[in-house]
């Protein structure tokens, strides 16, 4: 399928697979996939696959196999060596680090996004390192802290329950917040919001009607969950900033602090899926699967 073509219905038939590969004997396993939508299927299987205690590494191309520059090889070489050789515990997407061949980069999968459409060096961890890279001859070299796979560990679960209906909602002059009412109308029990900079939506316009406040609290009234994250990309989201961030908190959105929106959307949609609204809102600006780091001790931009 293309990337752009999977949904959660694909991300849980991929999690019980990968579940059951690794319940009957699999060192690690290797996904291979599109790179459009690879870090949304990246996050899916880091909150659906519980208790995992093998690498499950998903890697793809930018270019193509019949290209001499393609990346495919490389990529799908250094993917094995995380999943057969590693003590990684964890999901993440293996690509290439930089734009040269010599070495690429195993990301955590809530933490890795595509920054760019054709550059071999596309996926970047966002507010985080990379957990490990692997050189061109094999070696593995880890440079991140992960968890780590157990000698005597229960079995994998996959957990593939995903509410559907839930909005990412971007956030820009001349939004019209009357979107969430037709979201409402339409049975949503969820909202992320792509806001800007710290994460702010219009709130104190001057112009009627173009004030998301009302609509939001609309939306937390009917019972929805509304979590907040910055279209910044790095960084984080804060509610105490300044005056409109405390309105929305005071209004009861949730502050995603530096999860990606791509991350938060999916970690919702998974949280009402097996959760009360109650208990999705409390664990959304909760880590579950190394989606948030408390600080930010570093600051890494594109080169």
């Amino acid at each position: 399928m293309a990337s752009e073509d999977i949904s959660y219905i694909e991300w849980g038939k991929l999690a019980d697979t990968v579940a059951k590969e690794i319940n009957s004997g699999a060192r690690g396993v290797v996904i291979a996939h599109g790179t459009d939508t690879m870090h949304y299927t990246a996050a899916a299987l880091s909150f659906m696959l519980t208790d995992l205690n093998a690498p499950v590494v998903l890697t793809g191309a930018q270019r193509s196999s019949d290209r001499g520059s393609s990346d495919a090889f490389l990529n799908l070489a250094a993917s094995v060596r995380i999943a057969a050789e590693s003590d990684i515990a964890e999901v993440g997407i293996c690509m290439h680090a930089s734009s040269s061949d010599e070495k690429m980069a195993f990301i955590r999968g809530t933490k890795a996004r595509k920054m760019h459409s054709s550059r071999r060096d596309a996926f970047r961890a966002i507010n985080d390192t990379p957990i490990a890279y692997v050189t061109k001859k094999g070696s593995i070299e880890i440079v991140g802290d992960y968890r780590k796979m157990e000698k005597r560990p229960p079995k994998a679960r996959a957990e593939t329950k995903f509410e559907p209906l839930v909005a990412l909602i971007k956030v820009y002059p001349n939004s019209d917040p009357e979107i969430i009412e037709y979201y409402l109308e339409q049975g949503y029990r969820g909202f992320i919001m792509e806001g800007t900079g710290l994460g702010h939506t219009p709130i104190l316009t001057e112009h009627p009607g173009r004030s998301w406040l009302t609509n939001i609290k609309s939306a937390i009234g009917e019972g929805a969950v509304v979590g907040m994250a910055s279209q910044c990309i790095y960084g984080r989201v804060h509610e105490n900033v300044y005056k409109p961030l405390r309105m929305l908190s005071a209004a009861g959105v949730v502050y995603c602090q530096d999860m990606l929106p791509e991350t938060a959307y999916v970690k919702l949609a998974w949280l009402l899926g097996n959760n009360s609204n109650e208990r999705a809102k409390e664990l959304l600006a909760k880590n579950i699967t190394g989606e948030i780091n408390e600080r930010i001790t570093f600051d890494e931009f594109l080169d």
